[in-house]
């Protein structure tokens, strides 16, 4: 097909990922990057063979039809805003916007101009998600009656270097490290009907310990644990994520059906390995090798080797432009998914059950015949690629 042609706006800590992953699909063709100092990213911009751009040259380019949106996730609404008034289709980064009601203003600004909008997270596109998704559609845990998910950090310090937009309002863990979890759950379990939550904050001061700025010294303004009930039509999941765990902990999840227990690989990546446990049966892996998105390919901030195919939701709707084919992130994923994280935050500040008023269809599953071009337009083999982070 003839490649979408692509504008980049933003050139942080998670930009290498998407350029990588843009230079290898040919589905995607990168004409600009845009950046505040486009003089900055001038290099970059040569090297992947696009030009270095303000916003405003990006969004007034006739020639480009689709903005990736990598700013930091307070600039995502206004972006994502200019990007659709401009006539451009969008992929943004997590989170789309910080309201359900932008969300749906945005959403439907989109459709009434006959424009696509996607989002990351894509995580759940992976091997490891849609191999676990595949076992509970099938039965092997019968009945799902409850999950949990734990995530707990130090802080986002440790390896981001520039982390305090992490610790203003917006930047909260519900908005940032929350939606792969999230999403995962949606994935799995459809739409959520309502979230309890409960917050609190460890210190007031964190400081940078990566990047040129090691050493400064900056002030936590917002909440950083999170306790959080999902209840799904079928299920409720407890899901805690904290930023106040002295020693990194994951659990990324598990749902305990009526007859076993399925556990889940870590949502931040697509590989992992998921398994089920069904009496008398003993814990059993599931096979992943035959989904697609399952090879290692990059090192993640601690050195390990991960499947991280960040860019296969932005190739997915990249098809669904050229093919009228429907994209796994479209609007009412997003109005959902972006109503979740402001009702985890909201329910924790009124200390009250949050009823959500959007809803979604659970996304199609990857498969990996009918599902080839996807893979192959976004999954092609290449060599490990080391980037620091995944946020």
């Amino acid at each position: 097909m003839q490649p979408v042609r692509i504008g980049l706006v933003g050139a942080g800590d998670i930009s290498p990922v998407y350029l990588n992953a843009i230079a290898r699909s040919p589905a995607l063709d990168l004409r600009a990057i845009a950046t505040r100092t486009p003089q900055a990213i001038a290099q970059t911009a040569a090297r992947f063979g696009a030009r270095a751009a303000t916003v405003d040259e990006l969004l007034a380019d006739d020639t480009i039809e689709l903005v990736v949106n990598l700013t930091p996730g307070v600039a995502h609404e206004a972006i994502n805003a200019a990007a659709l008034e401009a006539g451009k289709h969008i992929y943004s980064e997590k989170p789309f916007a910080l309201s359900h009601e932008t969300a749906r203003q945005l959403a439907d600004l989109a459709e009434s101009r006959g424009l696509l909008i996607g989002s990351a997270p894509d995580t759940f596109y992976g091997s490891a998600h849609q191999a676990a998704r595949r076992a509970l559609d099938t039965g092997a845990i019968g009945k799902p009656v409850f999950g949990s998910s734990f995530l707990g950090l130090p802080g986002l310090e440790l390896f981001h270097p520039g982390p305090e937009a992490f610790y203003r309002p917006g930047g909260e863990p519900p908005f940032d490290a929350g939606p792969y979890y999230t999403t995962m759950w949606i994935n799995l379990l459809g739409p959520v009907k309502r979230v309890f939550s409960v917050s609190g904050a460890g210190r007031a001061e964190r400081t940078i310990l990566r990047g040129p700025r090691q050493g400064t010294r900056f002030p936590v303004t917002v909440d950083t644990t999170f306790n959080t009930v999902l209840e799904f039509a079928e299920a409720s999941v407890s899901f805690i994520i904290s930023l106040d765990v002295v020693v990194p902990t994951l659990r990324p999840g598990e749902l305990f059906g009526s007859d076993g227990i399925l556990a889940m690989a870590d949502p931040m990546f697509f590989g992992g390995q998921p398994a089920v446990t069904a009496p008398p049966q003993p814990r059993t892996d599931l096979p992943t090798a035959d989904q697609g998105f399952a090879t290692p390919n990059r090192h993640d901030h601690t050195g390990r080797v991960v499947a991280d195919y960040r860019g296969a939701g932005l190739v997915d709707l990249a098809l669904a432009i050229r093919t009228g084919s429907r994209h796994r992130t479209g609007g009412e994923f997003i109005v959902h998914s972006v109503e979740v994280m402001e009702a985890i935050v909201r329910s924790a500040t009124s200390r009250t059950v949050v009823e959500l008023q959007s809803t979604c269809e659970r996304p199609a599953t990857i498969d990996p015949v009918a599902d080839a071009a996807l893979i192959a337009l976004t999954a092609s083999p290449f060599d490990l690629v080391d980037n620091a982070s995944a946020h």
